[in-house]
């Protein structure tokens, strides 16, 4: 993660665990119902490869780069009530 004093964080990611053993593990030590996830731990169960992603806060990046203080001044389509006039 990128974290920005006064921002937050701006970029954010992760990898799945792909091992069934080590899943099903985490179920039990977390107190989770392995039975609820069941379908997850079928996509590990039939096959699955390590992969990853990540997302980026956008509009974080732009109020980082213009050095604006607020988050609003810097969405490009208001996403707040009463600000979509037809």
């Amino acid at each position: 993660d990128v974290l920005v004093p006064g921002i937050g964080e701006i970029i954010g990611g992760s990898q799945r665990e792909e091992r069934l053993d080590v899943l099903m593990e985490n179920f039990r030590k977390h107190d989770l119902d392995p039975e609820a996830y069941s379908w997850y731990a079928d996509l590990r169960k039939f096959g699955s490869v390590p992969h990853a992603g990540f997302g980026l806060g956008f509009e974080r990046l732009l109020m980082f780069v213009t050095g604006m203080a607020n988050i609003r001044d810097v969405i490009p389509f208001a996403r707040t009530p009463g600000h979509c006039d037809f």
